[in-house]
């Protein structure tokens, strides 16, 4: 067999630095592979299925029970350390402090991988029960009061489940352009992995609230006992596409494709993946769509307890009309995406749901939230199926373009910059609601948070607007 060529160019920063032969190319999308049947799908979304009910778990349940409302329990840490650094903004920037290292190393290690048992898979094994363990931990602090030693059990639990997440969540989503390459089918799988995170938000943020919340949220031993249940039902659901799936035989192998693991260094790598501009603009836009929708999701018990003046246990009130409607357009997204564009269909998802969080501070009656939330499903589904898709697109371009395969390391750079958004909104939440107050006598702080993630939204939109989708699909067809 002829070896196809590859020509690198030294400088990095260029953004030709890579050139492939049209024979290469060609290679890449004629290459036969194992056939993704529906079992495969299926088996795959449950690990998305799993790794959401852990996420949502700690994102939606750790602010409420550390630092609940003024008037709701006492609080387990201190909302300000020294008398002026919000306690849980500092902990959560402690935490992204290590990922800053550890995200990048995890995906270049698998990106370089030749494990026997797949480059992706490997790190999955190694993952998935610390995972699940440490979102389990987190609910569990050393004492029951306020305490300066709760807040380094926090602190070193918050560290250890978004160093995990990242062993198993970066490796796991950068099997989805190598075992779905075809544009139409990454799509197709996108929606189903979206489908598979609805029902994991839906298990955690309603039926499991209606499950063990029984006395209204306000005791701690339930909502103890509910997040045990759901780190144990993460960890069976994630461990199955380790279990069930065959990387081995569902991925195109680097020697007959003529792409290749990727060779390059940590350095090296990351600066190929942030001189990616199709990267950059999109994984911006990502990470801010992400910040107002992580703050927006730490907020829901705040809103129901605070602003509607409901019981902890009726957050699936709101949600649920919400995760409903969500479903009903699934089926719609990709036509949807064909017909407006993937980029479209972001911008308008991005400007929708912002302006529908602006209504938040006069919500009162939890059936005119109700209604809020609902009409926030289609944008909501719109954001969890279409940006991994975007991703792939991404990915598969600069495979065609580049002769390297390097997926975790674009998965891995968004999760890093997913895990910054993630503490740092929910540290920023905690921070107004303290400042400005979180009681029914005095909720501002708990207000504002519906104005301050629009106008994050409309910054994504705009981002997103500078998205080169154009290219990026010549690139996949072997035009650019």
């Amino acid at each position: 067999m002829m070896r196809k060529h590859v020509a690198f160019s030294p400088r990095l920063s260029s953004p030709k630095r890579f050139a492939v032969s049209s024979r290469t190319m060609t290679a890449l999308a004629a290459v036969p592979r194992a056939r993704l049947s529906f079992w495969n799908k299926l088996v795959y979304a449950a690990g998305n299925t799993g790794n959401v009910i852990g996420y949502q778990l700690v994102t939606t349940y750790v602010l409420r029970l550390y630092a609940p409302p003024d008037d709701k329990g006492t609080a387990l840490i201190p909302a300000f350390l020294a008398g002026a650094i919000p306690t849980y903004l500092l902990l959560n920037l402690v935490a992204r402090g290590f990922d800053t290292f550890w995200d990048p190393i995890v995906a270049n290690w698998s990106d370089r991988s030749k494990h026997r048992l797949g480059r992706r898979r490997a790190f999955m094994i190694a993952g998935v029960f610390p995972l699940a363990l440490t979102a389990g931990l987190i609910f569990f602090p050393p004492t029951a009061a306020t305490s300066l030693v709760n807040v380094v059990w926090l602190g070193a639990m918050l560290t250890a489940y978004y160093a995990m997440f990242s062993v198993y969540v970066a490796p796991y989503l950068a099997l989805l352009p190598e075992i779905a390459p075809d544009k139409q089918e990454n799509t197709s799988l996108s929606t189903l992995l979206a489908a598979a995170a609805l029902l994991g938000a839906l298990g955690v943020m309603v039926v499991a609230p209606a499950l063990f919340l029984g006395k209204g949220g306000n005791d701690r031993v339930e909502l103890q006992t509910m997040a045990g249940a759901l780190a144990l039902l993460s960890f069976v659901l994630m461990l199955l596409p380790v279990v069930f799936l065959d990387e081995r035989r569902l991925v195109i192998r680097a020697e007959a494709s003529g792409a290749e693991p990727s060779h390059l260094g940590l350095v090296d790598s990351l600066r190929a993946t942030f001189a990616d501009r199709a990267f950059l603009t999109y994984v911006l836009g990502y990470t801010l769509y992400f910040f107002a929708f992580n703050m927006i999701s730490t907020g829901v018990p705040f809103y129901v307890e605070v602003l509607m003046g409901r019981p902890l246990a009726e957050v699936g009130k709101l949600l649920g009309p919400m995760f409903g409607v969500a479903a009903l357009a699934f089926p719609l997204l990709g036509g949807l995406a064909r017909r407006f564009s993937k980029k479209g269909t972001m911008i308008a998802s991005s400007l929708v749901f912002g302006g529908l969080m602006t209504l938040l501070p006069w919500v009162h009656d939890v059936r005119l939230g109700m209604v809020i939330f609902a009409l926030a499903g289609v944008p909501v589904a719109i954001f969890m199926a279409i940006p991994n898709a975007i991703l792939a697109d991404v990915c598969e371009a600069s495979t065609r373009r580049t002769g390297q395969r390097r997926e975790a390391m674009f998965f891995g750079a968004q999760g890093f910059l997913q895990k910054i958004s993630l503490g740092v909104s929910t540290g920023v939440f905690q921070w107004v609601k303290d400042a400005l107050g979180s009681s029914a006598d005095k909720p501002l702080g708990v207000q504002v948070t519906g104005p301050l993630a629009t106008a994050i939204l409309v910054l994504a939109a705009l981002t997103f607007a500078r998205y080169p989708e154009a290219r990026v699909t010549k690139e996949m067809e072997g035009a650019g």
